[in-house]
């Protein structure tokens, strides 16, 4: 065998990659998220029977209370999102805004991740936003959000990981032992970051989202501002979102009292960070739709250990937020596709101006 046809076999099997890639992972993923949920399955089905399961009572209105904190908590990223298309140049309403964050969220629950951005992108392409902007904005609201996540979860972490103290390495152990400082230093640390990331944020809008000008009017595409993503806009939100982070915490914690969990308001730091650890390994956790399984199995495995909570309400728990939270989504989605719905109505009903 000559060089060139070495050459030739080489380039050809590099070519065929990512065509037999793209034709294993769908199965491959499938195949990981069975297994997932058969390991998960099992494992929450012995922590549930050997544990105190006459100690599971439901009491209706603590998750109600659950529905709606973690309704209230999604309030920051519909408004931050509104504000980063109208920024880019979109006119869409906070209305329709809202419909589609929602109507996104249950896209999570579709196999693939980019679902929840071809949801919200295509709801807005007719209501003043471009696909385009209506993705990029939307993905930037999602690593905004994950991001403070990170950050709360960071600072929160010698607070839920309080009892493994002992266990860690001498390197890090100082920290876990001086929670507040730690916390302190994990804040300066992130807003000293903010206007790098909000530089480098608005650089990728120029790239990806340059405005709409129609050909030949050199002096209106010459009177277009530049997008850009102020520092102090990053900032604020970035505070405003840890808001979020607490209200999905309380959720947490409204579940746990709604399985009979003698639950106070002194552990509200430890549930955000339950609920980020969990939600972040989800998340991460490609090939299963929504985090579906992973979520729970993180947040059985923290409640669990936690004292006053028994096995089986840790994992009454982790299946009640999961279906709180799925009901939240639903019951939103479809109450603001009713008014928006109302409002278009009104819109086309209205006799046009003399």
């Amino acid at each position: 065998m000559d060089l060139r046809s070495v050459a030739t076999n080489i380039v050809s099997s590099i070519e065929t990659k990512p065509t037999l890639f793209r034709r294993i992972w769908p199965v491959l993923k499938w195949l990981l998220f069975a297994l997932a949920i058969a390991f998960i399955g099992r494992r929450a089905w012995l922590l549930w029977r050997d544990g105190d399961v006459g100690s599971v009572t439901i009491h209706w209105p603590w998750l109600l209370a659950a529905f709606g904190t973690y309704g209230i908590g999604w309030l920051p990223s519909v408004l931050y999102w509104y504000r980063l298309i109208h920024q880019f140049g979109g006119t869409t309403g906070r209305w329709d805004v809202a419909h589609a964050f929602f109507a996104g969220h249950l896209g999570k629950y579709i196999p693939g991740k980019a679902s929840v951005l071809l949801i919200r992108a295509g709801m807005l392409v007719e209501r003043g936003c471009r696909p385009g902007v209506a993705a990029l904005t939307s993905t930037y609201e999602t690593l905004t959000y994950m991001g403070v996540g990170l950050a709360v979860g960071l600072t929160l972490a010698p607070v839920v990981w309080r009892h493994m103290v002992t266990d860690l390495p001498d390197v890090i152990r100082p920290a876990f032992e001086r929670p507040l400082a730690f916390g302190v230093a994990v804040v300066v640390v992130c807003v000293v970051l903010v206007p790098g990331v909000a530089k480098v944020l608005g650089l990728i809008a120029r790239k990806l989202t340059p405005p709409v000008v129609p050909a030949g009017e050199v002096e209106t595409r010459q009177a277009v501002p530049e997008i850009e993503i102020r520092a102090s806009f990053l900032l604020g939100w970035s505070f405003v979102f840890v808001t979020a982070w607490l209200a999905h915490g309380l959720s947490l914690g409204c579940t746990l009292r709604a399985v009979g969990v003698e639950a106070s308001l002194s552990d509200w730091l430890i549930w955000t960070g339950d609920v980020w650890t969990a939600s972040f390994l989800g998340f991460v956790a490609v090939f299963t739709p929504g985090g579906l399984g992973v979520r729970e199995a993180a947040l059985i495995e923290l409640l669990k250990v936690q004292p006053g909570i028994s096995s089986s309400q840790a994992v009454a728990a982790a299946v009640l937020l999961r279906g709180a939270w799925l009901a939240t989504e639903i019951v939103v989605t479809l109450g603001l596709g009713w008014e928006v719905r109302r409002r278009r109505k009104l819109q086309f009903a209205m006799p046009d101006p003399l």
